[in-house]
């Protein structure tokens, strides 16, 4: 229902900006084929262009790993849902309704008019026919029908019947059914009901100038209409002969010339395109990975620059193209060719910061007088199932914090990141107990699957995975899909559940793990809401989806 409501209030816009213009700038100029045009491009517009979207980029910087924090919380007792969803649905309704309304109004008219053609005698004056019906005390074309009252003399009919071709011959319905398609969308904006008048109007002051130069007196064709002046229109599909018949309608049809440069009044539309666009622009994301190094004191820096060369590779010895290699505590720097080259003129005393995200940056000291061959380590994370019946143990810190900080107790941390992929064989984090059965955890010494242990996964990317919708959308998906468990609401357990799952290249979800534990019943239900999560936007690093770990906590809360 977001969607279409969203969909609405666009589609108001641009029909707004469409309006203002007509009503500003176009109402007056006797331009009435271009006015024509103008009016339908309007309806148009309003109708299809709420279905595109202007997007643009938004670079975001992040250092080391990045969560999703979102505090998802199930609320069984919440009042202000309730209401809220209420409140959607009485709009739902009565949007429906006003939708019925208008569509009874036009079937109603519709009925009564085939109703007076089967009861009346049809004369075909091709591609005419005229009816004559007592039904109706106004003329009025009904597609390629004119209906005209029986006391309206013979002179009078060939008048009107030569306005009413007009509005035959240039097919004016189609206008008319698009306009009141118009109307059944937007029926609670009154501007499309305006918008309604202005397409009528322009209509008639075409008719009255194309039946002008037909008619013999265009004294007789003026009285013609005078004499039409109290009827009234009676069909919302039809050109009623006396409509909008006043003081402004005869002035159109005075021969005023005017200059064909008015016509430019047209292009004002062109900052209601860039306003709505703008205004409806959805940002795009990007994720620019940076670290914080120690600034030491400005030295004296040589004027001289030399150049430095060098490739930046893998462990294996494979290119990285596109790595970053800076002058450190200056905007001075270049990206790595396709084969992973380099080349930098920097100062002699000066130092260079090789970077890529996803692996560890170095600070290097340049080598002149060889080429460089800079070998990058991937920031990699390694993680065990947790069993989600108890509170796991505290997971291991970072390798070189132990090595740095040999004999202190380790401090947990929620997502270890470990530095050296090979030096995990060093510490050995106890082996979770058995879970329940129904978690569908693997029990001790079952095989684990290989997707869920020995798996490297990013933490560190240059777009992160995203839920369809944005992390507002995330969050009302969850709190519409948990269930809060009857015996946690019973026992009145409450706490944040934290779940730490893989979005993989695909965007499916994968290896979700509750690392924090509150209950068994409140474990599985976190677990389940996020692996039933529909597909996300995949994480991409170096323009290829890759796998990349996010926790999410889920938090369980009583009034």
């Amino acid at each position: 229902m977001e969607t279409f409501a969203l969909y609405l209030i666009k589609s108001v816009a641009w029909l707004t900006g469409f309006a203002l213009v007509f009503i500003l700038f176009l109402r007056n100029e006797r331009f009435f084929v271009l006015n024509r045009v103008y009016l339908i491009a309007g309806i148009l517009t309003s109708l299809f262009f709420p279905f595109i979207s202007i997007h643009y980029t938004v670079v975001l910087s992040v250092v080391k790993s990045m969560q999703v924090e979102s505090a998802v919380v199930s609320d069984i007792q919440n009042a202000g849902t309730g209401i809220f969803s209420n409140f959607r649905l009485f709009l739902l309704v009565l949007y429906v309704m006003g939708i019925l309304f208008v569509l009874y109004q036009i079937i109603r008219q519709g009925r009564r008019v085939l109703s007076a053609i089967n009861k009346s005698e049809v004369i075909t004056l091709h591609p005419v026919k005229l009816i004559r019906t007592p039904e109706y005390t106004t003329a009025f074309s009904f597609f390629s029908y004119v209906f005209v009252n029986p006391s309206i003399t013979d002179i009078e009919t060939a008048e009107i019947m030569n306005h009413e071709m007009v509005h035959i011959r240039q097919k004016h319905w189609l206008d008319l059914v698009l306009v009141e398609l118009l109307c059944i969308i937007q029926w609670f904006n009154p501007l499309a009901w305006i918008y309604v008048r202005f397409m009528r109007q322009n209509h008639e002051y075409l008719a009255d100038e194309v039946a002008l130069q037909r008619t013999s007196d265009p004294a007789i064709y003026r009285a013609a209409l005078l004499n039409q002046i109290v009827g009234a229109p009676v069909v919302n599909l039809a050109n009623s002969f006396n409509y909008s018949l006043n003081k402004k309608r005869f002035n159109m049809m005075k021969n005023i010339i005017r200059s064909p440069y008015r016509k430019m009044k047209i292009l004002l539309i062109l900052p209601v395109f860039a306003i709505v666009l703008w205004a409806f622009a959805k940002p795009d994301y990007k994720y620019k990975n940076t670290e914080q190094y120690p600034v030491s004191s400005m030295a004296s820096v040589s004027v001289q620059q030399h150049e430095v060369k060098g490739k930046v590779v893998e462990k294996d010895g494979s290119a990285l193209p596109g790595a970053s290699v800076v002058v450190l505590n200056t905007n001075q720097g270049i990206s790595t060719d396709d084969k992973g080259f380099f080349k930098l003129d920097i100062p002699e005393n000066g130092t260079i910061v090789v970077s890529f995200v996803g692996y560890k940056s170095k600070v290097l000291k340049p080598v002149f007088t060889s080429e460089m061959v800079i070998t990058m380590v991937r920031d990699t994370l390694k993680y065990l199932k947790a069993n989600i019946s108890t509170p796991p143990p505290p997971p291991p810190p970072p390798v070189n914090e132990i090595k740095e900080n040999s004999g202190a107790a380790p401090q947990p941390s929620p997502l270890p990141l470990i530095n050296e992929v090979e030096e995990i064989s060093s510490i050995t984090p106890p082996p979770p107990p058995p879970p329940p059965a129904e978690s569908g955890v693997s029990i001790a010494g079952d095989k684990q699957p290989k997707s869920a242990i020995d798996k490297e996964v990013m933490v560190i990317v240059e777009a992160l995975p995203e839920f369809i919708g944005g992390t507002d959308a995330m969050t009302a998906w969850i709190n519409s899909n948990l269930k809060y468990p009857a015996d946690a609401v019973k026992s009145k357990i409450t706490g944040k559940v934290l779940v730490n799952f893989t979005v993989t290249a695909k965007g499916k979800i994968e290896n979700v793990v509750v690392i924090k534990s509150i209950s068994p019943v409140l474990d599985a239900e976190a677990k389940r809401v996020i692996s039933s999560m529909p597909d996300w936007k995949p994480g991409m690093q170096a323009g290829k989806n890759v796998p990349v770990q996010l926790q999410v906590p889920v938090e369980f809360k009583l009034n």
